[in-house]
């Protein structure tokens, strides 16, 4: 990894469970020394057709405890340097001086002992999911007990950065995290905005907001729902209460976001006893192409990058992925992998999103199934084949005239010949080649003789012309006397 790796351009990632249940406390410290907590509702699950209950979990170690808001800002960090790393490996390398760089944290004593800390509260951290954490290969809310790091190794004398040796510090990501990533359940995060957010309740809204803005710029969600599953705010607020500590986040995002203002009587609404609703609307986006450039490529512009990001969010990636893929991979490369997902699955053999991010991350490692054939194959070989049949036109049309150009130059001459002879000799000449003419022209003169059409005409040209082409032919091989 380079020296400055930890340069991030606007674009960073969010894994898009960890947006919609954050695993960090909202405040600074957890006084009341809880090392376990549950969070539970109730879903209408629409492959079962039945509200189901969906609770998580979450125990920290007795040592470090659960993790603090300030936590939520590292993990994020290190999902960074993931992607930095291009999803190589679930053990990743890095320095706590490039973490801190990152974050946009001053890098002193006290700062990097609390990176330690940060990093091991998160390595302490268990999580128990009963139909919270959703896994995208698989298409499936699971109930499935992990943690967030298997392994943390921090060196206090790290070797430099990008270095291989043994001196650098790393983390190992669980596998159910690991392999949420590489199936491409993320989305995308603004990250310089997100470091330039002061509240923690405006990071936390964002980042849950940001996710389900992405197919409507309208969300409503219920009032407790948001604050205590959402926000991690404490299950004793009232409605007063909750609402004055979201204003703060919604203010800040208003100012530096996309958020827009509502009025308070839209934003909140009370639609039951002790029962409110709160309202979101983002501001619609700017279009700086209305219409797509067409390239010359057939394909390109059927399939235009927004276009195939959109197709591969609707089989199952994560915005951000999707995003990312269509923007490092050649676009016709991205629709064939499309197409040979679709086609593995409408043949009886069912693929999930992360076989498709990998086979467009590796399109090298892919072998094409028997009978598939993509839009750019069919095309290239429609192309092939018009061009076989345009040469073979060509030469035919060459050839056909190179026989007309005979054909006429021999007429020319029969002419010359027949104008020559008296009428006597052309009647004799005409009886002996009806005698000696093929029995089907033959057949022809004289099925249409006495009608003189054209057609008469035409085999007694024939008739006379091929004889003529005899006796020249013979002239020539008859030796001189």
């Amino acid at each position: 990894m380079a020296s400055d790796s930890y340069e991030l351009s606007a674009t960073g990632v969010d894994e898009m469970n960890f947006a919609e249940f954050p695993l960090a406390a909202i405040s600074k410290r957890i006084d009341d020394g809880k090392k376990t907590v549950t969070f539970e509702n109730v879903i209408f699950d629409r492959k079962e057709r039945r509200n189901v209950v969906r609770r998580l979990t979450l125990s920290g170690s007795d040592r470090y405890g659960l993790p603090i808001v300030s936590d939520e800002d590292v993990l994020l960090g290190c999902i960074q340097l993931t992607r930095l790393q291009g999803y190589r490996s679930s053990e990743v390398q890095f320095s706590r001086y490039e973490l801190l760089k990152l974050l946009a944290w001053p890098d002193n004593t006290r700062n990097y002992q609390r990176l330690a800390q940060s990093l091991r509260r998160w390595k302490g951290l268990t999580i128990f999911s009963d139909r919270a954490f959703y896994d995208h290969a698989a298409q499936s809310w699971v109930n499935r007990d992990f943690s967030v790091f298997d392994n943390l190794q921090i060196y206090h004398r790290e070797s430099q950065t990008g270095s291989t040796s043994s001196g650098q510090s790393r983390f190992t990501w669980n596998e159910v995290i690991f392999n949420s990533f590489q199936a491409g359940y993320l989305k995308k995060l603004d990250w310089n905005l997100y470091l330039s957010l002061s509240s923690p309740i405006a990071k936390r809204l964002y980042r849950f907001l940001d996710k389900r803005f992405y197919y409507g710029n309208h969300v409503e969600i219920d009032l407790h729902e948001l604050a205590v599953m959402k926000m991690r705010l404490s299950e004793n607020y009232n409605a007063a209460q909750i609402k004055r500590v979201l204003l703060k986040g919604i203010a800040e995002l208003e100012s530096k976001w996309e958020l827009k203002s509502l009025p308070g009587k839209v934003q909140f609404e009370k639609v039951a006893t002790s029962r409110w609703i709160v309202r979101f609307q983002r501001k619609p986006k700017r279009k700086s192409i209305d219409h797509p450039i067409a390239t010359g490529n057939t394909i390109l512009d059927r399939f235009d990058q927004s276009s195939l990001a959109v197709e591969l969010t609707r089989r199952g990636i994560g915005p951000a992925s999707a995003s990312e893929l269509v923007e490092n991979a050649a676009s016709t490369n991205v629709q064939t992998m499309i197409e040979m997902f679709d086609w593995y699955n409408n043949h009886g053999q069912p693929r999930g999103p992360g076989f498709l991010v990998q086979a467009i991350r590796n399109p090298n490692s892919i072998v094409f199934p028997r009978g598939f054939e993509s839009s750019e194959q069919a095309a290239q070989r429609r192309t092939a084949q018009t061009s076989r049949v345009t040469r073979k036109r060509i030469l035919l049309d060459a050839s056909n005239a190179e026989q007309q150009q005979t054909v006429d130059r021999l007429q020319t001459q029969f002419q010359v010949f027949w104008d020559g002879l008296s009428p006597a000799e052309q009647i004799e000449f005409e009886d002996k080649a009806i005698e000696l003419a093929d029995s089907t022209k033959r057949l022809g003169y004289y099925r249409y003789q006495g009608r003189e059409g054209k057609l008469f005409q035409q085999y007694r040209n024939i008739v006379l012309r091929d004889h003529y082409t005899q006796l020249v032919a013979v002239k020539a091989i008859v030796p001189s006397k």
